[in-house]
């Protein structure tokens, strides 16, 4: 399975649920152009994106991607901006796609690869709230 398939697998854990009502992206800052790097340097790469939504004040909430298993886990930001603005980021980060989240439907959305954006189905059903 490629990237992309593994992309159009994931699953969402965050503290809180995020509702139907808001249009937001998914985006990381962790292993850029899908190569796994150490902790410590996705920590870092992580640290400089919060400060760059910070100084766009742009709105977010962490939220982890997970495989449906949850053996593989990165950490990503719900973003509240438009899907154009996302898109900069994600390429700005070196991230192969973003997620998309509109109205309660979900969107894998290319930035570096050459693939067709797709419709992964309802948000609700991959997204796991802790503690509930």
């Amino acid at each position: 399975m490629d990237l992309w398939d593994n992309y159009k697998t994931s699953v969402f854990l965050c503290h809180q649920p995020l509702g139907d009502q808001i249009n937001f992206a998914i985006i990381s800052a962790q292993n850029p152009c899908g190569h796994v790097q150490t902790p410590s340097r996705n920590l870092l790469l992580d640290t400089h994106f919060a400060r760059t939504l910070d100084s766009l004040h742009v709105p977010y909430r962490e939220i982890v991607g997970c495989s449906p298993d949850l053996r593989f886990q990165e950490k990503s930001w719900a973003v509240l901006c438009d899907k154009p603005r996302a898109i900069k980021l994600a390429i700005m980060f070196e991230q192969n796609a973003i997620y998309w989240v509109e109205q309660g439907k979900l969107y894998l959305v290319p930035a570096l690869l050459q693939q067709d954006e797709e419709y992964l189905g309802e948000f609700h059903p991959r997204q796991i709230v802790l503690g509930q």
